[in-house]
């Protein structure tokens, strides 16, 4: 009898060790996987230049020129500089800072630069900023300025740390902007959601939503974008997306504006700061009757700074 009671006390002593050493290794290996999910999602946010990566710097300058080809027939120069320079830090939470400034910031107008012209141009906004200390879940950034217009504005955006569940990652923006010019008032809001999803290493699928109102405009503009993102990192990196879009007014019962599948092609063309895009694929738009339009956009991009 006493035999046998050594070995039960043997055999739950193994069996609880089998299960905490099981519980560590199912600990580890989530962890691992959460890491390689998020430092992949981020290496290939930086490597094509995202927004949300482009926002979180604090000093920069880009510049951007190529050409853009479709069948309308249609021919237009890429020529493009944006920046931010951050100037002073009063305390360790607010600076003054001189960056470019547009009318909306969107993923769109980002991730494809714009011609140069009287609509579309840059104009000059001075102003400073508060950035909270990071927190566990929540960041939030609060700033405001004056445009070359003039105008004055304040923006207001909060978004969560990205949350990694298994081989997804999550996070949300959301964002208010107030202007003022001389006779004139607007009130702008958006939403964007980001669901990532590890499919192989160095390998990303990507669901992008975004939603934007702004308050001198009676519909809400809504971005449905679905793509996969392959990252090659050898001495001279290389990153390929391919990807479909809908854009529509409205979430429910919206008509559709346009229809999108493009091929995107990056390469690091030296060291961490000149860059050579090709993007190329067929946009279907209201405007032309939904009437397949092929394209191509070839351009180079420089960075300094940050």
């Amino acid at each position: 009898m006493y035999l046998n009671i050594r070995r039960a006390v043997l055999l739950i002593v193994l069996l609880s060790t089998g299960a905490y050493s099981q519980e560590s290794f199912i600990d580890i290996l989530h962890k691992e996987i959460s890491k390689a999910v998020h430092s992949t999602v981020a290496k290939l946010d930086n490597f094509f230049a995202d927004p949300r990566i482009k926002e979180e710097t604090e000093a920069y300058l880009r510049f951007r020129a190529g050409f853009r080809y479709d069948s309308t027939p249609d021919f237009k120069k890429i020529l493009r500089a944006d920046f931010k320079i951050r100037l002073a830090k009063l305390e360790k939470r607010i600076g003054l800072f001189v960056e470019s400034y547009t009318e909306k910031l969107s993923k769109k107008e980002e991730e494809e630069p714009l011609e140069i012209s009287e609509e579309t141009k840059n104009e000059i906004s001075v102003g400073a900023e508060y950035k909270t200390v990071q927190r566990k879940l929540l960041k939030h950034r609060l700033s405001t300025g004056l445009t070359s217009s003039p105008k004055i504005y304040a923006k207001y955006e909060i978004w969560n740390i990205p949350i990694v569940y298994k081989r997804w990652e999550f996070t949300v923006y959301q964002r208010f902007r107030a202007e003022r010019k001389i006779s004139t008032y607007r009130l702008e809001e958006s939403t964007q959601l980001y669901i990532d999803r590890l499919i192989a290493p160095k390998t990303v699928w990507r669901v992008y939503i975004d939603r934007y109102k702004s308050s001198n405009n009676p519909y809400q503009v809504v971005n449905y974008t679905t793509s996969v993102r392959f990252y090659k990192p050898d001495k001279r990196p290389v990153a390929t997306e391919i990807l479909g879009g809908i854009q529509q007014k409205r979430i429910i019962n919206g008509g559709v504006n346009s229809y999108t599948v493009q091929y995107r092609v990056r390469a690091n063309l030296w060291k961490k700061w000149a860059f050579f895009n090709v993007y190329t694929g067929v946009d279907w738009t209201k405007e032309r009757a939904f009437k397949g339009t092929p394209f191509i956009k070839v351009f180079f991009e420089f960075y300094f700074g940050k």
